[in-house]
């Protein structure tokens, strides 16, 4: 897992004054196998704190961060026999150009917000890859605040 030490796992220190947001993505591999979907298998959360975020430990998380601040994303699964991983981001806070996150050699992701002053909640998904083989997606927000 990961620490927040105000700079991104990249090494690099935020450009802003901000602390760098970290998400973490706990999955119930197993569940979500057996169920065929991320619903009641899926816990994400933040490292907000005050800020407000919401919807931590469910699948749906919104995150509040502020312009130009990084938010680094990795994912655990809770069975040790069961690999999950971040295979990638898609929806408008993507194509917009709002965060568009990149893998780390560690496998977590890490993207810098650049919403040029615009305050708006931005929906997307994260897809994750449960053994390699079985993908899912997990739909979140970030709220520019």
């Amino acid at each position: 897992m990961f620490l927040n030490t105000g700079a991104g796992k990249s090494g690099f220190k935020s450009e802003s004054s901000f602390s760098t947001l970290c998400v973490l993505i706990v999955v119930d591999t197993v569940g979500a196998l057996a169920s065929g979907g991320l619903k009641n298998n899926c816990y994400m959360v933040d490292n907000n704190h005050y800020l407000g975020s919401w919807r931590e430990g469910s699948e749906e998380l919104h995150t509040v961060c502020q312009d130009g601040q990084a938010i680094v994303w990795d994912v655990a699964s809770v069975s040790p026999d069961t690999p999950i991983a971040i295979t990638g981001f898609s929806g408008r806070m993507v194509d917009e150009g709002i965060c568009a996150p990149k893998r780390l050699p560690d496998g977590s992701w890490e993207g810098r917000v650049e919403s040029r002053g615009v305050f708006a909640a931005f929906p997307y998904a994260v897809t994750l890859s449960i053994n390699q083989k079985t993908e899912m997606k997990a739909t979140c927000f970030i709220k520019v605040v």
